[in-house]
């Protein structure tokens, strides 16, 4: 911090923090460190130095507050008490603003502590977390410890409802639950199978930091023992044999069972001795049903997940045939949200010694019947072109089959058919994003193509024939609108951020990485960072 800036914040009887919530490490100034009561000296750049000066009617609220500006991120305000080792107690007034990583993760804390000792008695709630700084506070009455319980798991169950992975799961139990409850370490060992012999025989979810480690076979113990009992198991200190350093741990150890499933458990970790009281009991307790019950849903959605992504996978070629004279790069990435796999696929096909054909297309809908769908019009569009039918025929034939079908469902379509040795181009489109042209330099522009509506709605629809050429140097991206679609903006703005990523990335490739890592790059621009709604396809073609 500037020396200015610095004595504005002295001034105004306050200093300044942050939080790493990744790794845990705290940094205060000295005026924090004054504020807590802890020597700079002696700070260690652990959070239990806080919470142990932290007045024990406050701890409730503040775990709830944490917990709810963890969920939502942004800035906030905390008020809260400290007891200094000589029964001073100094009234704080918290303000800072929660900062997400790239993923879209609290990642950072950073604030200001400011001294309101000398304000007297707060006639507001000690601890309240707003979106705004001029939010009123809510009374005492209103926010006693019990309603201060309720509010961190009422946070907790909110955060996990959206929850539709166990990844999603284990980022609400480390990003919230962890911090908001001041835990060192959470270990997390899932059984879904209900055998508990092999807790122990691998890392209790590692990675955990490597000092722990003369603490597993205790910890292993514990937490056989709350899985085969169905109970909590508090643990309000144990050190780790010699000869290893000294080391205490203090652990609430919880089961994680729903619908008479043992699905595993987990250890929230502490250093030192702690005691746990009946209210803290409970709400552990409460949230390890929360907890896996949100673990319960989430296998089962993983599991339902894996299924539909193999039966897509089957349905996709095992093998991209070499064109002569081209460099070919192909992806295929499901959706990452649930059942959301769809009937997004590629082709690139032998057709003659003369001719290959290229093809990109997308089924309605996110769902195994869509999967099922897609390999009907795969099989279909590629008797029909290996007949010898035109791209506009055979896109013809294949819609008046879907619609013959009866499926309810439609399908985009684009399929080229291309004379390796001249480069040219025959193509047609139904209702399909338009495919990409890049330059020798590798700058982009969409190709002028043409359409039809997409296949399955009109069984007489005519498809136009175009007819275009690819140059030496040359590339053609076909894709589907899972690589660019954004919810948040319009259809033409995403295609302009695809271009726009084309005209930064694309002249690199050649030189650079090649074909292949253009298409990882185009796969990693992809929008919506975590869960992705819709699955994506992509097809790369340069003539050399």
């Amino acid at each position: 911090m500037e020396p200015e800036l610095a004595e504005a914040v002295r001034a105004a009887r306050g200093g300044s923090f942050a939080w790493d919530l990744v790794s845990g490490a705290i940094h205060w100034d000295a005026f924090v460190c004054d504020l807590v009561g802890v020597s700079p000296d002696d700070f260690t750049g652990r959070a239990d130095a806080f919470f142990a000066a932290l007045h024990t009617s406050d701890a409730a609220r503040l775990a709830a507050a944490t917990a709810e500006v963890l969920e939502r991120g942004g800035p906030y305000r905390n008020r809260y008490r400290i007891v200094h080792r000589d029964g001073t107690v100094r009234r704080i007034e918290e303000r800072g603003e929660v900062l997400l990583g790239p993923d879209g993760r609290p990642a950072r804390v950073i604030g200001l502590l400011l001294d309101r000792t000398a304000d007297g008695p707060d006639p507001g709630c000690p601890a309240v977390a707003t979106t705004a700084l001029t939010a009123t506070p809510v009374p005492v009455s209103a926010a006693g410890p019990d309603s201060a319980a309720d509010s961190f798991l009422l946070t907790i169950t909110r955060a996990l409802s959206r929850a539709a992975t166990v990844a999603d799961v284990m980022a609400v139990l480390t990003d919230i639950a962890r911090p908001a409850l001041n835990a060192e370490t959470l270990l997390v060992h899932l059984t879904p199978s209900g055998d508990v012999e092999d807790i122990g025989s691998t890392p209790l979810h590692a990675p955990a930091p490597e000092r722990l480690h003369p603490l597993r076979p205790p910890a292993a113990a514990a937490l056989r023992q709350a899985i085969a009992q169905e109970q909590p198991v508090f643990v309000e200190g144990i050190s780790a044999p010699p000869p290893a350093e000294p080391l205490t741990r203090s652990w609430a150890v919880l089961p994680l069972a729903a619908s008479d499933q043992r699905i595993g458990g987990c250890i929230f970790g502490y250093p030192g001795v702690r005691r746990f009281d009946e209210r803290q009991r409970h709400t552990f307790t409460a949230l390890g049903g929360i907890a896996a019950h949100a673990l319960g849903r989430a296998l089962l959605q993983d599991a339902e997940h894996t299924r539909a992504a193999e039966l897509q996978r089957a349905m996709l070629p095992r093998r991209t045939p070499r064109i002569p004279g081209h460099t070919v790069a192909v992806r295929y990435r499901p959706g990452t949200a649930g059942m959301e796999v769809g009937g997004d696929w590629y082709e690139v096909l032998e057709l003659d010694e003369d001719r290959v054909g290229l093809v990109i297309g997308d089924v309605q809908g996110h769902s195994a019947r869509a999967s099922g769908v897609m390999g009907q019009l795969r099989i279909a569009l590629r008797a029909f072109a290996r007949e010898g039918h035109d791209p506009s025929e055979a896109m013809a034939r294949t819609g008046r089959l879907l619609a013959d079908l009866d499926t309810g469902l439609f399908a985009t379509c684009c399929y080229l058919s291309l004379e390796p040795a001249t480069g040219r181009l025959l193509a047609a489109r139904a209702g399909h994003p338009l495919p990409v042209l890049l330059d020798a330099s590798g700058l982009p522009r969409e190709l002028d193509l043409p359409g039809g509506p997409p296949l399955g709605i009109d069984a007489g629809a005519a498809y136009p024939l175009s007819e275009h050429r690819l140059a030496p140097g040359e590339g053609l991206l076909l894709y589907t609108d899972g690589l660019i679609e954004d919810r948040t903006e319009a259809y033409d703005e995403s295609v302009a951020r695809l271009l726009a990523t084309l005209r930064q990335d694309g002249p690199k490739a050649p030189a650079d990485t090649g074909w292949e890592g253009l298409a990882d790059r185009l796969v990693r621009a992809r929008p919506a960072p975590g869960r992705v709604q819709d699955d994506l396809a992509l097809l790369l073609v340069r003539r050399d």
